[in-house]
């Protein structure tokens, strides 16, 4: 599996926060600061870089560790971000450590900050007040961390790094999708919508690139009504880590009311419409159009891939 460390320097925890963010989405990852830094964790694919920003500068313990590991981190890709009050200001800052690092650092991302007046030491208050009186601010906390932002910026991050490494040629990794949803015919199909999450165990027909699933109703369909976002998962029971074996979807999910898809759904699934209309209830017919696969395979790892590949569509 490619996997990701993020080192971070925090001095009021809130580029700590944003970094355990980060870690989480980007996992299989290890998260530390750059004090717990050793030559055990030179063996990472991807790092990311995270610092905060005072009066238009990285953290000095920060500068300190680019520049010792200044040949090690231009091997490597990386990516960087900050927290600060001045987006223009992290955004000029975060450029500069490119410069130095080289064409290998291939994300920026520059995040609010987030400041209690109370918590400073008097150094720092006093440096924040006259910085705030030349920015015509008053003398008070300030609170600019968004979560989202950092999630949205994780997960762009977590796509461009699955394309980075040990990718299955995209002609065999279609095929490899193909012939697994081909073999299998259960999957746990999940869907939301205002506040309401449903999982629901059911069994599906793969057919040309399409999936299809029958089903008699549920509350699924109360989700499937109001979003068609849905994600699904097929899988084979875990044994150990050598031998994972699982496909999720995200994509997009749609009853079929068109008469004539849904007679060739149902002539798929081994069954005629007379049988249909004989039947005590309906039978209704949901269509998921893929979007993206994430497939887990132990065995792509021992042709030379990573174990986990993307197919998007």
């Amino acid at each position: 599996m490619i996997k990701t460390l993020v080192l971070y320097e925090s001095k009021y925890k809130t580029t700590w926060e944003a970094s355990n963010i980060i870690s989480l989405i980007m996992g299989p990852s290890r998260c530390y600061p750059i004090s717990k830094f050793s030559d055990d964790l030179r063996n990472f694919d991807f790092i990311v870089i995270g610092t905060p920003i005072y009066n238009g500068k990285i953290h000095p313990k920060m500068e300190v560790f680019l520049e010792k590991e200044h040949k090690w981190l231009s091997e490597n890709k990386i990516a960087i971000f900050c927290t600060c009050f001045k987006g223009s200001e992290g955004l000029r800052v975060l450029r500069e450590v490119e410069d130095r690092l080289g064409e290998n650092v291939l994300e920026l991302g520059v995040f609010g900050g987030r400041l209690e007046m109370d918590r400073l030491t008097d150094r720092d208050y006093h440096a924040f007040v006259e910085y705030l009186s030349k920015e015509g601010l008053p003398p008070q906390g300030m609170d600019l961390f968004n979560r989202e932002e950092i999630v949205d910026w994780a997960l762009r991050l977590k796509n461009m790094k699955d394309g980075l490494f040990g990718r299955l040629p995209l002609s065999q990794l279609r095929k490899e999708v193909e012939n697994f949803l081909k073999n299998h015919h259960t999957c746990t199909l999940a869907t939301g919508s205002f506040g309401r999450i449903r999982a629901t165990p059911v069994e599906y027909i793969y057919n040309q690139g399409q999936i299809y699933i029958l089903s008699e109703g549920g509350e699924k369909f109360a989700n499937l009504l109001f979003s068609s976002k849905i994600s699904m998962a097929v899988y084979e029971d875990y044994t150990d880590i050598n031998n994972l074996l699982g496909i999720q979807i995200t994509g997009q999910a749609d009853i079929v009311e068109e008469m004539t898809e849904y007679k060739h759904v149902i002539k798929l699934k081994g069954m005629d419409m007379k049988f249909v209309r004989s039947l005590p209830t309906d039978l209704h017919v949901i269509r998921v159009d893929m979007e993206k696969v994430e497939f887990l395979n132990s065995d792509f790892k021992k042709q030379g891939y990573s174990t986990r590949q993307v197919l998007k569509f």
